[in-house]
């Protein structure tokens, strides 16, 4: 397994909560559970560091990042600048699974299956950036879920249903695709990603004052 291709399975471990914010990552553990040399593992970590997901303490290891109101602002920022023009011009939108991913969504928040409703949110989320067809932009999303969970996980430990919150906002997009506004599910879906920035920050902001 090469470099690249170990980054990427540990971006994927990170968006399904597998790691902790601050967490240290295990050289010999990782190795192991990918079966690749420490000098392989160290270049994957090399990628994720400079991506910000890591960062490399002297003498210390390599330590997931810890999210902060910067953090967050950014991965936000990112995703409002993609996923929308994805949904405004993307030529191959699957808006039957999109439909299906919401009907898995609401028997997730029946279920209070909580790590489900979150993989089917991601889901979501990227088969609308799919319908771009674009790899670079599919790895770009991989890499900010990766962000998003690292960002999260804190809420998520003190409050577990805090993403079910954004079943309506995603029934609500597809409707207004199905009703031949993409334009309008666009600007819409632009809006309620910057209202889940600010919603996230504050949560985190409430955890570090220890008023949460």
């Amino acid at each position: 397994m090469l470099a690249h291709n170990v980054s990427a399975e540990i971006r994927r471990a990170i968006s399904r909560g597998e790691f902790a914010p601050g967490q240290k990552l295990n050289e010999v553990a990782l190795a192991e559970r990918f079966g690749v040399s420490r000098n392989t593992l160290r270049e994957a970590f090399a990628m994720l560091t400079s991506e910000g997901l890591c960062e490399r303490i002297p003498n210390r290891g390599v330590f997931l990042a810890t999210p902060s109101p910067e953090f967050v602002t950014d991965t936000f920022r990112a995703r409002a600048a993609i996923e929308p023009a994805a949904l405004l011009w993307g030529p191959d939108l699957d808006v039957d699974r999109l439909v299906e991913l919401n009907a898995e969504a609401r028997v997730a928040i029946e279920e209070e299956d909580d790590d489900l409703f979150i993989a089917v949110n991601q889901a979501f989320h990227h088969v609308v950036l799919a319908s771009m067809g674009s790899k670079t932009l599919g790895d770009t999303m991989d890499q900010l879920d990766a962000f998003l969970r690292l960002a999260t996980l804190p809420i998520l430990e003190r409050e577990p249903a805090f993403n079910r919150r954004f079943i309506e906002v995603n029934e609500h997009i597809v409707e207004l695709v199905k009703a031949g506004d993409r334009q309008a599910a666009s600007d819409y879906l632009q809006e309620q990603l910057m209202k889940q920035a600010e919603a996230i920050i504050e949560m985190i902001e409430a955890i570090n004052n220890g008023t949460a």
